[in-house]
Formats: structure tokens, C-alpha cells, sequence
């Protein structure tokens, strides 16, 4: 047997499709610094397929037509199913008539057929529109005569543009009164027009708060597993019911082992990565009402557990616990690892991040938030002392009232002297995240008998900028802390939805980098809009409309992931065949060499240039403080992209523990500083350029500093209030090629200068003349102070040429590197030249084309490109 378990990693790690059935461990082990997925000690490609079964979309258009199919529905519901109709987020005009539905086997009606005679009738008893009243924003449904099939009356739908821009989730649905039952067939007809044409999506559910799917028109779910097993990836990660029934129930396994056998039929030779929703089912919500999230204003429609009641953390890793043994002992060696999700979108941050309302305000909350000040603070005068009130107490502690959270009294820092209160929640609410995820990865490790992979959404640092509320809102600044979880192999995040176009960078929205230096692989989920995707999910701005511009951000975000040692999952977010085309997972089969050749001689991405984040500054970031983080943190990451060198993404700690080695550190918020770690800091970046942004060194854990001469940057930085943070060049910086201007036109506080800055040093300027941005020699080094928030590509170029760093363009363009192995993704038309540094032959891996000797070539290019590049 353990021979066939070689076998099977042998032939996964060359690319070939295994013929064997199971795997007895699979994990993720380090090699030379590069964590690598090894099935029984074999690495393999991390390379994976997600889907989930759904309806595939039908066209319909101008000249109205009779469309049909059938399906047999994946379980029954007896009662209650309901037929939904989708029609795309565009504007225009849809007609349906003819509408039935009839089992095929005991010849019954489901839905007799719908014709609309009787007009407004028939639509009132069977049929509703969603969303209602104000929210619906873009649609109108009525019964128009003479309209229809034949000339009779038809449902018409009329579409627009929402005034606000976002599309809500428009469709009509038939009343929840069908009866379905598996095994049957049903045969669905009904006579469709639009203007101008579209996608139809038609499908069957059991409603509830999460709906079931029960079938529609045959889905493209099995056929995307098979192209992906073609293709050498027998990874497949998809959503697995997971039962939670009341105590002294029977555990219903029906659901999830069907789920898992749908992949195994598709791909006998399947190794199973499921994603498993952990939110509680209505009757615990209902039994535990002090342990569901409360929020300061209009409650969010279905509130999640709070992640900090250990009642939630108890009873989840328990029901999950058991499915994972379950399937262990079911599937055995087709499961390759466990996926846990929850909270918003399932990725661990808190539910509404993204709105304006605050969590925190259940009785789990503030029971919690009082047992976490009890364990760092112990007594009543230790925590008086630290919050300057001396009327506190532990035992009678309130969370921080949502006037205070949303205030900005001492700018957009916040002040440890007068707000650690609201410092310490935003540490609290991390941890809690933090905490609640380690738990289930222990229960994942256990039950799984420390064999199979455990896999988490986490850290998304730099994504959170963002976030209106303040970063913290978010949970996801306690990495660290996640980091150090033993039981967890990969942590994982959509490509960033920020710069992940054509021409772009398809940035990490975390701090990858040092996701590796701890022994953790981190995975992008490409949920990449492909020109055959459907509806408006998130990204959809930034797809692409053709199979050769899908291909080429298909490559580049591949290619970017091999030569980071990432994984990555192509997915298939609308459940509607956003991956059904060989000519997509032939880009991945042409990546195998790639791929392939790291496998056997991995190599640690460690580029030239660093970018650092700090989350301890993060949590000092001050309702409306993305004003800052935004260009600054979030933003920030299109100008590293397109500088021409390769960078890293790492937290400071790495940088402080000497860990990081690069030519230049880019500092984003390096803001919040004590004395040990400033001298540190210091002595790990000694010899490099620091490029210190925008208010370095502001904050020590305690107070804010009266900055003066300041070691740490080698400039006297002093507050300024010009009437907004925007900087125009100098000349000296044009004659750098720094034209572009830097910061925004809004007035932000605090805002930083470099009062001391000698003019052959000033490379920007505020509106008041006062320095923005400088350059100069240190004793330790070189040192660039940059006071707007934000950066931009030429001057990036200004300093990674003054520290020595290899520029491999000298304009924009999206640049990946690691050892012989380059990955251009241009940022637009015309001829590129390229510095490979070296005066080597240089190849096409692609192609296998001869692209000439290095060091200088040049190459025809459009934007959106991707070349994928061996220097040998």
C-alpha cells in the first residue's frame, strides 16, 4: 500500500494523471525556504480547481424562442421548492411566456403551464419579485398583452442602471410551493425574448437562510473538474454541507457525501479540498440569542456567532470535528485537506467589514472583552493607569461607545494617552478572530489525525486599508498570532481586487512573504472575471471580455504564483462555467515546466525590495484613517508593481528579527515604534535604503513623540497643516524622472515634514514649501522620507536605483522574478526594453523561442501581455 501512495505523489509531481485511488498524507513541508504540498513527502503542484454545481446561463435574444431542458433534482423537498429566474446586470427588456414544469416520470404537473392570460393574476398567486420596494433599483415587472409566444400576453421584465451603481440581486422567483423528488426527472420549458440578448439563469432551491441548491439547466461544475484533471490538477476544492443538528438528533451525512461523490464521478482520482460553511443553523441562533452579533445601528439580515463566545467555538469545532472524521473514514484517501469558512464571505473578517455600521455589542462581546482586559491588565489600578480614567473598572468595563469609535479627536493616529481604550478593543476584536480560527484548525488537526492539509482565509493586511471604519474592523491584524497556529498549512485570499486588471499587478493582499518565512504556503483564489463569466461578483469591473485577454491575466497570476511559491485555485464564482474552456487549462498544462522545475529545485522568492506593514500601527489607524491607508497601504501596491523590480510582502517583526535582507525596505506604516524596536530596526536595515512613509516613528506604544532629530530616519521631521497633503516634484526630482505628483488634495493631520532637508536633498514639496519628500545619506544607510500618503512608481525607481537594485524595465511594467525565471505582464503598448542583467541566452518558456542574449533585448508588447521568460 505504501508503495501505491509513492506512486501516486511520483506521478502527481511530474504531471501525470494518477491511476491509483489514495493519498495518506497530505501536508505542507518546507524546502529551502519554500513551502511545498506533498502528498505522502512527494511535493506536487499546487494547483487547483473550485467549483461548486450550478445552472449554466441560456441565451436568449431578440427573436423569442421555445427553450428547454431537463434535470433531476439532488434531493427532495417535498414542499417548499421554488423556481428562480435571473437575468444578468445590464439594462433591457425580457419577456417569458409558456412557463412549466412537469415530472417526466409520474407525468404530474410541478408548475402547469403559465401563460399570463389572465394578466396580473397569475403573476400575483405564483410569482415574486426580489428585492422589494426601495431596494429594487433597477427592475419592473408586469403583464403586457399581446407580447407573448403566439401574441398572447408575456411577464415583461424591464431593466436599468442603478442611480447608485451597484446591481442588487434582481430576479423573480415562483412561490416556495413545488414538490421535487431525487431521483426523478423534470422537464422544464418556457418561451424566452430580450433586447438586446443575454444570459438567462434558471434554477430550482429550497429556500432557507442559506438556499439549497436543487438543479436547473445542466451545469458545467463536472465538466470544468475533468478539464482540470486533464490538465495534471486533481485538487478540487467546492462547498460541503456540514450537519449541525440539535443535541439528541441524528447526524443527516447524505448531503456532504453526495457533494464529495459529484467530484469523485467527474474524477475518479480527485483529491478533495471541500469549503465548509461554519454558521450556526437557525435553531442555535435562535437558543443562543446572547451569542449572535449586535451591531450599533440597523442589524445586518441573518447576524452571524460571535467568534469570541466559546459557547460558538465549542459547539462549531465540535459538529466540525465530526465531519472531518466522517470523511476521513468515508472518502479515506481522496481527502486531501479541509477548508473552514465564516463570518462575511466566509474569509474570518467580521461580518459587514465593509459597511458603516460597528460590531461588537452582544452580550458575548462585552463578557469577553472583560475576560480579555482581566488577563492583560489583572487589577483595577493597572488598568486606570492606562487608560488615564480613573473611574474604571474591570469587573464593569463597557465596549467603547460607538461615538468614540467613529472620532477622530487627535488626528488620524490615534493617541495611546488619550484613546488606549479604544487601542485595546481594536487589539481585542483581533485577537478574538485570531483565536476563534486556531480553534477549528485544531479541531480540523485532530480529527484528521494531523494528515490532511488545513486551509484558512486570514491576514489580508494590505486589502484593509481600505476600510472607512478604521483597518481594525476588519479582524485580520493578528496574522502573527495565526502564524504561529501550528495546524494550519495554508492561509489564502482572492487575487486583491485592487490592480488585478489587465495591464495590472494582481497584487497579495496579505504579507506573503512572510507567510513563507513562517512555513505556511499562502493561495490566491483566482476568482478572475473570464469572458465566459456571468453577473457582477466582486472584481467584475476588472475581467476580461475575450479568451486571449482571459489567458493572459490567467498567465500572469499563475506565473506570479510559481515564482512566489504560492498556490492557487481557479474559481468558478458564479457557479456558471467561468473555466469551462480547454484553452484556459492549457495555459496551466503550458505552466507545468514552471511549475515543475520549482518543484524539484525550489528556490526562495527574496527580491530586492521589501515592502513592510506593521499591524500594531494598523490598530492606531482612526475612523476616516483611510485617508491615509488607503493610497498608502491598499493603493500603494499598484506603483510597487509597476516599478520594474520584483518586491516582497512582509511583516515588520520579520524585518526587526533580521529575517528580511533587502536593498530597499519600503515602510509603509512603520508609525508606532518603541525605543528596542527603533534601534533594532535600525540595525536590521543598516547598509540599505529605508524608505520611511508618511509619518514614521509618530507613536510609541504609550504616547505620541515630540518628534525632533530623529535617529530612526536621519531627518528632523516636524508637523505641518498646508492646506492638503499633495506634493508637487522639484526639479532636481525631474531631472530623476519623477514628474508625477504625490499625496491628494484633502487636508489630512498629522502631516510630516523634513524640516532639516537640504534642497539638493528635496525631491517634493508641500503646498507651503515645506519639504514632502527627501533623500540623503545616513551613517546607517540611506533614507528617503516620503510625507504624503502614497507612492508612485518613478519615485520608487529613484531609489531602488540609488541602493543598487536591478531594474529589469525603466518604465512601467508588472514584473515578477525569481532565480532564471522572469514574468513580464505589460502595463502598455509598445516596444519594452529589458534588462535581464545578465548576457545569457534568454528563452521563451512558453513558446520555446529563442529570444536572443541578454543583457538588453526588446520586445513588442500590448497591454495585458504576459510574457513568461527563462534567462539560462
Amino acid at each position: 500500500m505504501r508503495k501505491q501512495y509513492l506512486g501516486l505523489a511520483m506521478m502527481l509531481s511530474l504531471g501525470v494523471m494518477a491511476t491509483v485511488l489514495a493519498a495518506e498524507t497530505v501536508r505542507v513541508a518546507v524546502t529551502n525556504g519554500v513551502p511545498q504540498i506533498r502528498v505522502d513527502g512527494i511535493p506536487v503542484r499546487a494547483r487547483m480547481f473550485w467549483g461548486a454545481p450550478g445552472s449554466s446561463p441560456l441565451r436568449i435574444g431578440p427573436a423569442g424562442r421555445v427553450i428547454s431542458f431537463e434535470f433531476s433534482p439532488t434531493q427532495d423537498e417535498p414542499r417548499h421548492a421554488t423556481m428562480h429566474f435571473r437575468f444578468g446586470q445590464s439594462p433591457g427588456e425580457m419577456w417569458l411566456d409558456n412557463i412549466h414544469v412537469q415530472d417526466i416520470d409520474s407525468q404530474l404537473d410541478v408548475v402547469p403551464k403559465c401563460d399570463f392570460t389572465s394578466g396580473r393574476t397569475t403573476l400575483n398567486r405564483d410569482w415574486t419579485v426580489w428585492p422589494t420596494g426601495a431596494k429594487n433599483t433597477v427592475g419592473k415587472v408586469d403583464v403586457a398583452a399581446r407580447t407573448g409566444q403566439v401574441g398572447s400576453a408575456a411577464l415583461h421584465i424591464e431593466l436599468k442602471n442603478p442611480t447608485a451603481g451597484t446591481w442588487p440581486d434582481f430576479h423573480i422567483y415562483h412561490a416556495p410551493n413545488l414538490a421535487l423528488k431525487k431521483g426523478h426527472r423534470y422537464r422544464v420549458s418556457f418561451w424566452a425574448r430580450a433586447k438586446p440578448a443575454r444570459n438567462l439563469t434558471v434554477a430550482f432551491y429550497r429556500p432557507g437562510r442559506v438556499y439549497t441548491y436543487l438543479g436547473g439547466p445542466p451545469g458545467c461544475f463536472a465538466s470544468q473538474i475533468k478539464l482540470a484533471a486533464k490538465a495534471d490538477v486533481p485538487f478540487v476544492s467546492f462547498p460541503v454541507h456540514m450537519p449541525w443538528p440539535r443535541p439528541g438528533q441524528p447526524v443527516a451525512w447524505t448531503t456532504a457525501d453526495r457533494q464529495c461523490q459529484a467530484v469523485l464521478d467527474a474524477n475518479p482520482h480527485a483529491l478533495l479540498v471541500p469549503r465548509i460553511g461554519m454558521g450556526p443553523p437557525g435553531w442555535w441562533r435562535a437558543a443562543h440569542p446572547d451569542d449572535m452579533m449586535v451591531w450599533d445601528r440597523e442589524p445586518v439580515k441573518h447576524a452571524d456567532a460571535v467568534v469570541a463566545s466559546p459557547t460558538y467555538r465549542h459547539d462549531a469545532a465540535m459538529h466540525l470535528a465530526a465531519l472531518v472524521r466522517h470523511l476521513e473514514e468515508k472518502f479515506g484517501g481522496h481527502m486531501a485537506g479541509y477548508h473552514p469558512c465564516g463570518q462575511n464571505t466566509g474569509e474570518w473578517f467580521y461580518q459587514d467589514t465593509w459597511g458603516p455600521a460597528l460590531n461588537g455589542y452582544s452580550r458575548a462581546s462585552l463578557d469577553a472583552w472583560r475576560r480579555w482586559l482581566g488577563d492583560r491588565y489583572k487589577t483595577d489600578t493597572a488598568l486606570r493607569a492606562a487608560w488615564h480614567d480613573p473611574r474604571t473598572r474591570l469587573s464593569d468595563v463597557a465596549i467603547p461607545a460607538p461615538p468614540a469609535r467613529r472620532s477622530a479627536p487627535n488626528g488620524l493616529l490615534r493617541d495611546p494617552a488619550r484613546e488606549q481604550a479604544l487601542i485595546d478593543f481594536a487589539e481585542f476584536q483581533q485577537q478574538m478572530m485570531a483565536d476563534c480560527v486556531r480553534a477549528l484548525a485544531h479541531a480540523v488537526r485532530s480529527a484528521s489525525r494531523g494528515k490532511k492539509l488545513v486551509v484558512f482565509f486570514y491576514g489580508y493586511v494590505f486589502e484593509f486599508g481600505a476600510i472607512h471604519n478604521g483597518p481594525a474592523t476588519s479582524g485580520h491584524y493578528a496574522l502573527r498570532r495565526v502564524l504561529q497556529c501550528p495546524d494550519i498549512d495554508i492561509l489564502c485570499s482572492p487575487i486583491s481586487y485592487w490592480d488585478r486588471g489587465l495591464g495590472q499587478s494582481a497584487p497579495a493582499m496579505t504579507a506573503a512573504e512572510s507567510v513563507a518565512l513562517a512555513g505556511k504556503m499562502w493561495l490566491y483564489e483566482d476568482d478572475t472575471r473570464t469572458y465566459r463569466a456571468t453577473g457582477r461578483f466582486p472584481g467584475w469591473q476588472s475581467g476580461a471580455d475575450t479568451i486571449q485577454q482571459t489567458n493572459n491575466l490567467l498567465l500572469r497570476n499563475t506565473s506570479q504564483c510559481a515564482l512566489r511559491n504560492f498556490g492557487t485555485w481557479w474559481m468558478d464564482l458564479g457557479a456558471s462555467g467561468w473555466f469551462d474552456d480547454a484553452r484556459m487549462w492549457e495555459q496551466m498544462r503550458r505552466l507545468e515546466t514552471l511549475d515543475r522545475a520549482l518543484l524539484e529545485h525550489p528556490r526562495a522568492f527574496r527580491p530586492e525590495v521589501a515592502a513592510v506593514i506593521d499591524s500594531a500601527s494598523m490598530l492606531r489607524v482612526a475612523y476616516g484613517g483611510d485617508a491615509v491607508t488607503r493610497p498608502g497601504v491598499y493603493e500603494v501596491r499598484r506603483a510597487l508593481g509597476r516599478m520594474g523590480t520584483p518586491y516582497g510582502q512582509y511583516l515588520l517583526e520579520d524585518v526587526i528579527a533580521g529575517r528580511v535582507k533587502a536593498k530597499v525596505y519600503v515602510l509603509l506604516n512603520a508609525w508606532c515604534l518603541s525605543a528596542s524596536q527603533r534601534r533594532a530596526l535600525r540595525d536590521a536595515t543598516r547598509g540599505s535604503l529605508c524608505v520611511w512613509c508618511y509619518a514614521p516613528g509618530y507613536l510609541e506604544p504609550d504616547r505620541v513623540r515630540k518628534i525632533a532629530n530623529d535617529a530612526l530616519t536621519g531627518f528632523q521631521l516636524r508637523p505641518v497643516t498646508p492646506r492638503h497633503s499633495a506634493a508637487r516634484p522639484t526639479p532636481s526630482a525631474i531631472q530623476l524622472e519623477m514628474t508625477e505628483p504625490l499625496g491628494q488634495k484633502k487636508r489630512i493631520e498629522p502631516l510630516l515634514a523634513a524640516a532639516d532637508a537640504r534642497p539638493n536633498e528635496t525631491l517634493a514639496t508641500y503646498a507651503d514649501g515645506s519639504v514632502a519628500v527627501a533623500l540623503r545619506k545616513t551613517p546607517d544607510g540611506q533614507s528617503m522620507f516620503v510625507g504624503p500618503p502614497g507612492l508612485t512608481s518613478q519615485l520608487l525607481r529613484i531609489a531602488c536605483r540609488r541602493a543598487g537594485v536591478h531594474l529589469f524595465t525603466a518604465v512601467d511594467c508588472n514584473v515578477y522574478r525569481n532565480g532564471p525565471y522572469l514574468v513580464l505582464h505589460a502595463a502598455q503598448d509598445g516596444r519594452l526594453g529589458v534588462d535581464t542583467g545578465s548576457a545569457r541566452p534568454l528563452h521563451d518558456i512558453l513558446t520555446g523561442k529563442s529570444l536572443g542574449h541578454g543583457p538588453k533585448i526588446t520586445l513588442p508588447v500590448h497591454k495585458g501581455d504576459t510574457r513568461v521568460l527563462m534567462i539560462e
